[in-house]
């Protein structure tokens, strides 16, 4: 039986997916020379961390609650495997195909993050582990960021860690929390920690523990959670980001869910429904539309009004091209298995 829908879910996914959108749109203003930080939309970190690392961390929890919702009572491996494939690589495929073809066509040659890749490591791109690789081994990356790479990971291991929480409850917790220490004061790989699926299990686990014991936020918890992010934005404590991270981006969920009970109204809950619906499809095309955009405008020169109409305009580009991808991939996948159902019924009437 199909479960309905938590507001609440995608509420925090709403607001995490404008972030994402924000977070690179100001990011363009950042990294010029000298740095334009003024001229970002609303701000650049929540509670002392980089708002798109808080915006991530959103992320990850609520795809950890998310799973855990669906597939509390039961999950078949044969059957999870094969959705998430569905809701993962047939999108991304399409979106990658005209991103490249648009970006080949565009600038002459092929999108790539070095001169000269191993043409090899174009399966790294098929399995849309490039952005979560790139840093390391040149890639053909074009879209997805080292997200979706871990986001993949966490499907794969997300059957173990629900029958490890089910049965193991405790012991999950402790190994949990060793694992994440060890990356935290132990992991001196060259390698981004906060990138690493091991750093992000508190994240993910906490969704999945919030919606099997609790469920609901009261007044006092919604509190001390307000209270812990003022303190550190006021505070501004210099100890590891990662850590700030994880607590400040758990704390916020549970701030959010708090606001979500009394913001669940007709029109909030389907502005909120239509942006959850599309998040994926926004989270593949913001990238290129955000750079390709905001390159042919003289950023050092563009006034902070301009910069707040053109985010405006921004994110209706990135929602008409989220809206095409999503139907585009939607009329594959129907042409697809439309296809199949005939072939089925075409192979019975042969036997």
């Amino acid at each position: 039986m199909k479960k309905e829908r938590l507001f609440y879910l995608d509420f925090i996914r709403a607001i995490a997916t404008i972030s994402i959108v924000m977070t690179h749109f100001n990011a363009r203003y950042l990294y010029l020379s000298p740095p334009m930080p003024e001229k970002a939309i609303v701000t650049t970190t929540v509670s002392n961390i980089y708002i798109g690392n808080w915006g991530v961390s959103l992320f990850f929890i609520i795809s950890g609650a998310a799973l855990m919702y669906i597939y509390e009572d039961k999950c078949n491996w044969k059957e999870f495997y094969r959705k998430r494939f569905l809701s993962i690589y047939p999108m991304f495929w399409i979106a990658y195909s005209f991103a490249f073809l648009y970006l080949f066509y565009s600038d002459k040659r092929i999108p790539s993050s070095a001169v000269d890749v191993p043409k090899i490591n174009i399966i790294f791109s098929c399995l849309g582990l490039d952005g979560l690789l790139v840093r390391n081994i040149p890639m053909f990356y074009i879209l997805g960021e080292w997200f979706l790479g871990v986001i993949i990971i966490m499907y794969l291991i997300f059957p173990i860690l629900r029958k490890l929480i089910i049965n193991y409850s405790y012991a999950t917790v402790i190994g949990v929390i060793a694992v994440y220490l060890w990356m935290i004061f132990g992991f001196n790989f060259n390698f981004d920690r906060g990138t690493v699926i091991l750093t992000r299990l508190p994240e993910i686990c906490f969704g999945m523990y919030y919606i099997r014991f609790r469920k609901r936020v009261n007044g006092k918890v919604a509190f001390l959670s307000l209270l812990i992010l003022v303190t550190n934005g006021l505070l501004k404590p210099n100890w590891s980001q990662d850590i700030q991270t994880t607590y400040v981006g758990i704390f916020s969920f549970l701030l959010l869910v708090y606001f979500s009970y009394y913001l669940e109204r007709v029109v909030i809950k389907k502005v909120c429904g239509v942006i959850s619906k599309y998040s994926y499809a926004t989270f593949l095309v913001h990238h290129v539309v955000i750079e390709r955009m905001m390159k042919t405008f003289n950023l050092m020169e563009i006034s902070v009004l301009y910069s707040y109409i053109l985010f405006i305009v921004v994110c209706v580009v990135v929602a008409f091209f989220a809206w095409l991808l999503y139907n585009v991939h939607d009329k594959i996948i129907k042409k697809i298995c439309y296809f199949y159902m005939e072939e089925i019924q075409r192979k019975k009437k042969t036997l």
